[in-house]
């Protein structure tokens, strides 16, 4: 099984996941410094991956400007549904691909990084 990212296969090179407790801090005039927990962030991960053809980079870029989720699949199964808070891509100096050879050889190669929310 192969990552995608709302059913788009992309190519994952780096995958990492970020959580954290929302703590502020209270420095009372006299005393010693107050926490106050509010609960904790849900889970944000981070993925850089590489994709071929412009159809799928834009497929992909579409889910950024959409709050809709979508499955997110790994080699070891489903992660669940995501929405894609941010994407970046950046295309790659090639002339002649061999990653996907379902698509044309003369395809674009980008270098792509995804910011996702994980639904709880």
């Amino acid at each position: 099984m192969a990552w995608t990212i709302g059913g788009v296969r992309v190519y994952a090179q780096e995958s990492t996941e970020e959580t954290g407790q929302i703590l502020p801090r209270l420095q009372p005039l006299s005393g010693g410094t107050v926490i106050q927990a509010f609960g904790y962030e849900s889970t944000v991960r981070q993925i850089d991956a590489i994709i071929v053809g412009d159809t799928r980079k834009d497929a992909l870029k579409a889910f950024a400007q959409d709050e809709t989720p979508v499955a997110l699949v790994s080699p070891e199964g489903s992660l669940g549904n995501v929405i894609v808070r941010k994407f970046q891509a950046k295309r790659d100096k090639t002339t002649c691909q061999r990653i996907d050879l379902t698509l044309p050889e003369i395809a674009p190669v980008y270098n792509v990084s995804f910011e996702l929310y994980i639904e709880d």
